[in-house]
């Protein structure tokens, strides 16, 4: 194997799958020594910015590889997004949702072999501004999907899909919605929600299928709208969005659009891309950006 004369940087997240990540350590680095002459490894600690540091080393490197699961995708986006930079992935997360849209699902040998080819596409992404601001590579959901989120993450030996399962269920139980004004592009909307999910990618939750149109590199964000719904219709509900939503699920919408916007009666929770962003958010602005990260993607995509 020739080895390439890029420079590359892997960003590695010994916390991702609930700490079981480190294991893949030496690994990596015998791959690396292989394929590359110039390259780093970083291993993260709780304590780092790792947004900051991913910017930071763009202007050192070629290629920034996220070594982690949809958190370190995150943030690392969001150290990269609008440069010049090329984007990796190694997806040893426990749940890597927004590698399954760009078909990056793949083994870790795989995909260092796809880092390696440096085949990329541009792909958008979703700027987020208000209460918290941001760029949101996946999904972003307001209200019951970030509680859910909120409540999956305080599970810390479970893994999987059932993390988020039981976070689903519990969110179900305990919030009801709020009223929300806003606007989907230029239409104005008043109603009562359970969630607003705005979604780059087509899964989260590690397989709940919540935007099955949803492409990359389109120009336009899906939505996922559910309206205030009983309890009982919820619970129904859930394990039908494995496949995504239904047109026998009463409440439930989809749309697309370029621009969002998100004003509560009530704050709530939100997360992005498995991130919680917090409990008391009430406004957000939401809007495409085109072409906004170059990710390295496989021939299939």
């Amino acid at each position: 194997m020739l080895k390439s004369d890029s420079r590359i940087c892997f960003i590695f997240n010994p916390s991702a799958d609930r700490n079981r990540s480190e294991r893949h350590i030496d690994w990596l680095n015998r791959e690396a020594k292989k394929r590359w002459f110039d390259y780093e490894i970083i291993i993260t600690k709780k304590s780092d910015n790792v947004s900051q540091l991913a910017s930071d080393k763009a202007s050192q490197f070629d290629i920034i590889v996220a070594c982690g699961g949809d958190g370190t995708v995150h943030q690392v986006v969001n150290g990269l997004a609008e440069t010049d930079t090329l984007f990796g992935v190694l997806p040893i997360g426990s749940g890597n949702d927004f590698v399954k849209t760009l078909h990056l699902n793949k083994t870790l040998p795989e995909c260092i072999d796809i880092i390696y080819t440096q085949r990329t596409t541009p792909i958008d992404l979703i700027r987020f501004e208000g209460d918290v601001t941001g760029w949101c590579a996946n999904t972003i959901g307001f209200g019951l999907d970030g509680w859910a989120n909120y409540y999956a993450s305080s599970h810390r030996k479970l893994k999987g899909h059932i993390v988020y399962v039981l976070g689903a269920i519990r969110a179900a139980l305990t919030y009801r919605g709020s009223r929300i004004q806003g606007k989907i592009n230029e239409s104005k909307f008043n109603d009562d929600f359970l969630m607003i999910t705005t979604c780059n990618g087509k899964w989260e939750g590690g397989s709940f299928f919540v935007a099955p149109k949803a492409e990359m590199t389109d120009g336009k964000m899906n939505l996922l709208l559910i309206k205030q719904i009983p309890v009982y219709k919820i619970l129904f509900y859930l394990p039908w969005f494995i496949r995504g939503p239904s047109s026998f699920m009463n409440g439930v919408e989809t749309t697309t659009c370029s621009r969002l916007k998100i004003r509560s009666d009530k704050p709530s929770a939100v997360h992005c891309d498995g991130e919680h962003l917090g409990e008391s958010i009430s406004k957000l602005d939401l809007f495409i950006v085109r072409n906004a990260l170059n990710v390295i993607t496989p021939a299939d995509y």
